[in-house]
């Protein structure tokens, strides 16, 4: 009887050290025991181990014998405990926070094709490698007086910033649905990154709050601002991306396979990993989203419905209100500058005034530039507007 009882204890810790995994990659999972796992994971399977090594104690001191049968679920349960601390998203991608700038940012290892998530805020400019921030999934920055955690879902691609200086610094709580969900540290309420709402938690019912970003080519950066700051990082920061297990990443991208989200419950309108830009700014009402291949072919695209236009430039899409002030704006590109067809103004690439007669910066807007897969999970009465 003894020796079930270990080895039930042994199995019951091996499946919450992976409870993390399985819960969130198994849609019937719900979020709930998610949330209470990650509190409770760690106690639970401490709780395990100490118990079944003092019970074995108990046996050699009564019997004078040591129970040999006890060694194997004994080492069952400190691997189990050793999956509990490893085997969880906030361990596999570890949040940064305020992350020392490069003095020199000439001297990093960047290529000019690498992209980077640009934040400009509170007369602010700050720079992120999308190859760094990847094996992190979110950084948390100081902005002035203001505190910004830049999020990146590698599943569904989703890169988006946000204001958390109420609440403070982010990090990863868990996954759903094929969607990071992020937690703050001070309380650990759950975030959807996707749709920006708690799900549960101290703070829970609670939206975070997205700030417009562009995406910008490490070349577009050098061109457009003048002694660029660049988060710090080294040759190491932009090794291959893998998942716990190796190998398995590339496959899985190049699939259409969406682990977290059954093949039965994914809009199949377009390939799962379709690039699509969505607009998320809170100006706009409505959910718009557009195929990426489009805006990139056609370079400029105008809603004049909405106000605002798609700016499609080497890989990447930005978007700008088409007016400044009172005056409608007619935006053409033309060897990485914007102008105004209206008046005599040109703007860089990121929308900030070079000359002319409106002597003032573009106003930018919030967009996704993510896969179709996860935009339309949860965005799902999103009207689609082709070109």
């Amino acid at each position: 009887m003894e020796l079930v009882f270990f080895y039930g204890l042994a199995i019951a810790s091996l499946l919450i050290g992976t409870a993390a995994i399985y819960m969130a990659l198994v849609e019937a999972f719900p979020l709930s025991w998610l949330y209470y796992h990650y509190f409770l994971r760690k106690p639970l399977n401490w709780s395990i181990f100490i118990g079944l090594l003092v019970w074995t104690g108990l046996i050699f001191y009564q019997s004078n014998e040591m129970p040999l049968w006890a060694i194997a679920p004994l080492l069952i349960t400190g691997f189990a405990l050793i999956l509990t601390f490893k085997m969880h998203q906030e361990k596999a991608f570890p949040a940064v926070f305020f992350p020392a700038m490069a003095k020199d940012p000439n001297q990093l290892p960047l290529d000019d094709q690498m992209e980077m998530a640009v934040i400009d805020y509170q007369g602010i400019t700050k720079c992120y490698p999308l190859d760094y921030v990847i094996h992190h999934h979110i950084i948390n920055d100081h902005f002035a007086d203001k505190i910004v955690a830049l999020t990146y879902c590698a599943m569904c691609r989703s890169i988006i910033p946000f204001d958390v200086t109420a609440i403070g610094p982010l990090k990863v709580g868990s996954f759903k649905n094929a969607n990071m969900i992020v937690a703050d540290v001070r309380t650990n309420t759950f975030f959807q990154q996707s749709t920006f709402k708690s799900l549960i938690g101290k703070l829970h019912p609670y939206e975070l709050t997205m700030i417009p970003f562009q995406i910008l080519s490490w070349r577009e950066v050098k061109h457009t601002i003048q002694s660029p700051n660049v988060v710090k990082v080294s040759e190491k920061d932009f090794k291959d991306f893998e998942l716990p297990i190796p190998g398995i990443w590339k496959k899985l991208v190049a699939s259409e396979a969406t682990p977290g989200l059954a093949s039965k419950n994914r809009d199949k309108t377009f390939p799962a990993r379709t690039h699509v830009i969505g607009i998320t700014d809170s100006s706009i009402n409505d959910r718009l989203v557009y195929l990426k291949k489009q805006v990139l072919s056609e370079k400029v695209v105008e809603n004049n419905e909405y106000g605002f236009v798609l700016i499609g430039a080497g890989k990447t899409v930005n978007a700008f209100k088409n007016s400044l002030n009172t005056d409608k704006l007619a935006l053409r590109l033309q060897d990485k500058e914007l102008s105004d067809a209206n008046s005599n103004t040109k703007w860089n690439i990121r929308g900030k005034y070079i000359s002319g007669d409106l002597k003032a910066d573009l106003e930018p807007i919030a967009i996704s530039d993510e896969y179709w897969f996860s935009w339309i999970k949860f965005h799902e009465h999103s009207k689609l507007i082709r070109l």
